[in-house]
């Protein structure tokens, strides 16, 4: 019991703490566990600290510097209470665990000081409302508004500036029943195993003020405002059937009549214990969900401590074997110590203390999040070692370890590089952030968020003839940047009910801008730089009206411009004002066209689209047009015409090639080189016009492409 002990002190404490990564190329999981908690340790006290508040994910300066814990910084927030009340938990059993096994004085001094800070900071979310039960999420250092209300976050009203003594906080609100248990958890852990003299009445009055916060007001949780809706502490229930989230209140109500000895706290607990039928319970249906099953876990951890009716203990083993059944093979070090104290003589005993020993043995230091792709690399096999694990989110510490594949990093879906420096970059990614890089992307540093002042997510940038010349398609409007995107400017493009979708600086004409909506295209009128963008014409007037429109763009001298109405081309050379009909993108029942078309950087007239279909596993066939869209190889209106339905399906099945094609790029120096993305590892590559491909993925750290790029004024 002794190495269990040490283990699930060790537990929580690693587990609770940092945003973490894939695989660590520094061998820091072979250090020894004491040594790996002191260096955990140490970095949450320099970075994961906002006056003893655990905050799980703060944004680490690229350049090493200080975590900005200030109402100007990022971190997530909104869960600081629940990661600081579980880290109090942890903490209390590291005292109670140096303090009987004879540890020196100053080791025990020690961790029973770090408890009691941990205990303030999980207190001062109440203390911090100036409601007496009202507990915050968390709190930022400082005034003015914080990231959710500077990023419009649906949440944005539900930050407070604190009261009395913390009106130097500003406290996020809301508080949900999970924030409420875990913190009764941590509470109760403290106030059993760490607390002592006047700790112990505080810790007794925290939890008094936090459980009657939902006992006083009809088992619901109510926010600052009242008016409100307020979070049912019991959630959707038939009022009869013993669920988790029934098992959170049934402890929390036990916890506080533990604690303060008030009837009112047991009279709600046998209420719940009689309504639920608690009592002779046989079985219980749960969920294989990690997030209640952690709740519940360490609930019932204080429940087999605190409770001595043998009855409702034998009520809480079935609870225990229900949720043990789901998440024995989890690998879970938590879940496992926890059930093994409550339940010493289970069969899987030695078993799964290995694998919980396993778990924490090969925990990482280094936890910066990363993408972590574990299904791309044949060579591994489960189970995993925990710096291998994948590592979505703060959550993963009450998750699935032995999952394949977690974060992945946001796919960049537009890059350009302006004609005066080809070490500038501008990036987009597809949640709809802008970068730019003034190294050429040689480093993680070299890059800038350059999103400041734009209102929506942008979805198209194109860089001018200077670095500082940059423009924007964004959700809301086209947008232009003197300023290398230091500050923003709305350009008047006219407003056609569309949506924006691509923003191009003519190649000739660095004055000259072409903005595309899924409605129209328009081109600006050239009256010099201080005027780019200031007035603009329709170039998509003409067309037929259609349900479904878009847009392509043609680069030349003259340049074209393709259109698809309701699956049928139309094009038209920019200098020209006559549209003229072309093929047709729909290829019947047989396959769906991609959405993309892609045009010959050097050749505006040259152009292909795509078709796939899931027919034999999944297969593609590229389309090629080489008079600006008149006409398109592989016509199917013309083997309709020509061909009998078995001979169509022949002649498809013979010009189709495996997998799919995303987006390809036509080699501006070979038009018979093309790049793509498809469903390969790594980039594919075709030399012969895109009849065949292979893929090439060599010196690539994540072997998938979701995008390939050929931005013009570089090679």
């Amino acid at each position: 019991m002794k190495k269990a002990a040490t283990g699930f002190v060790l537990c929580m404490l690693v587990t609770g703490f940092f945003v973490v990564s894939g695989a660590m190329a520094d061998g820091s999981w072979k250090l020894p566990m004491a040594q790996k908690e002191k260096i955990i340790e140490q970095n949450i006290l320099e970075r994961h600290n906002i006056l003893g508040l655990y905050p799980s994910q703060v944004k680490v300066p690229l350049d090493g510097g200080p975590v900005d814990n200030t109402t100007l910084g990022i971190g997530n927030l909104a869960h600081s209470v629940c990661w600081t009340a579980n880290y109090l938990a942890g903490a209390s059993y590291r005292y109670a665990f140096l303090k009987k096994s004879g540890a020196p004085e100053w080791e025990v001094v020690k961790a029973k000081t770090r408890a009691d800070d941990l205990f303030e900071e999980v207190y001062r979310c109440q203390l911090v409302t100036g409601v007496r039960g009202l507990q915050a999420r968390g709190y930022a250092i400082g005034h003015g508004e914080s990231y959710e209300e500077r990023w419009h976050s649906q949440t944005r009203d539900e930050w407070h500036q604190g009261a009395g003594e913390y009106k130097n906080l500003r406290w996020r609100g809301d508080p949900s029943h999970h924030n409420y248990s875990d913190s009764v958890h941590g509470l109760a852990q403290y106030y059993d195993l760490a607390a002592e003299g006047v700790q112990k009445q505080r810790c007794r009055e925290a939890i008094d003020a936090l459980v009657s916060w939902w006992v006083d007001n009809d088992l619901k949780i109510y926010k600052l405002d009242r008016s409100r809706r307020p979070v049912p502490i019991l959630g959707f229930t038939d009022g009869k059937t013993l669920n988790t989230r029934i098992m959170m209140a049934i402890a929390g109500a036990k916890v506080a009549y533990h604690a303060t000895g008030k009837e009112k706290f047991n009279a709600v607990y046998q209420k719940l214990i009689d309504q639920f039928s608690v009592r002779g319970l046989k079985q219980f249906k749960c969920e294989k969900g990690f997030d209640d099953s952690e709740h519940v876990f360490c609930h019932l951890e204080n429940l087999f401590r605190i409770e001595k009716d043998p009855e409702l203990l034998a009520a809480y083993r079935v609870v225990a074997d229900a949720l043990w059944a789901h998440h024995k093979e989890s690998a879970q070090s938590l879940f496992t110590y926890i059930y093994i104290s409550c339940v010493p003589d289970t069969p899987e005993r030695e078993k799964v203390l290995k694998d919980a020993m396993f778990r924490l043995q090969t925990w990482p230091t280094d936890m910066m999040l990363r993408p972590t792709m574990n299904s791309l690399r044949s060579d591994l096999k489960q189970p995993y070692p925990t710096y291998l694990c994948r590592w979505d989110n703060e959550y993963i510490w009450k998750g699935n370890l032995l999952g394949l594949d977690g974060w992945p990093s946001r796919t960049v879906t537009r890059l350009v590089v302006p004609a005066e420096d080809p070490m500038v970059i501008y990036a987009i990614d597809e949640g709809g952030d802008l970068y730019q890089s003034r190294d050429g992307a040689a480093t993680a540093a070299g890059w800038r968020y350059i999103g400041q002042g734009l209102s929506s997510p942008v979805r198209a940038v194109d860089a001018g003839h200077r670095v500082r010349m940059v423009f924007a398609a964004c959700d809301d409007g086209f947008y232009i940047s003197p300023t290398g995107g230091h500050t923003w400017q709305r350009l008047p493009v006219p407003a056609d009910g569309g949506r924006p979708v691509d923003i191009r600086v003519d190649l000739n004409n660095p004055y000259v801008l072409y903005a595309i909506t899924d409605k129209g295209v328009y081109q600006s009128r050239d009256f010099g730089e201080e005027y780019v963008g200031r007035s603009w014409q329709a170039l998509s007037d003409g067309l037929p009206p259609g349900s479904q429109m878009s847009f392509h763009l043609a680069m030349g001298n003259p340049g074209r411009i393709y259109a698809v109405v309701d699956g049928v081309f139309f094009t038209r050379r920019i200098d020209q004002g006559q549209w003229q009909r072309g093929g047709s993108l729909s290829y019947g029942g047989l396959a769906q066209p991609y959405p993309w078309i892609t045009v010959d950087p050097t050749d505006p007239n040259h152009a292909v689209c795509g078709v796939w279909t899931s027919y034999l596993g999944g297969k593609s066939l590229l389309r090629k047009t080489t008079d600006g869209g008149l006409n398109w190889s592989h016509d199917i209106q013309k083997w309709w015409q020509e061909e009998s339905s078995y001979q169509q399906m022949q002649k498809l099945m013979a010009v189709l090639m495996s997998g799919r094609i995303n987006q390809p790029v036509i080699y501006p120096s070979d038009p018979s080189v093309m790049f793509s993305a498809g469903d390969r590892k790594g980039v594919l590559i075709s030399t012969d016009g895109g009849r065949r491909w292979r893929g090439s993925n060599k010196g690539m750290d994540i072997p998938v492409a979701n995008s390939v790029m050929a931005p013009r004024n570089t090679d």
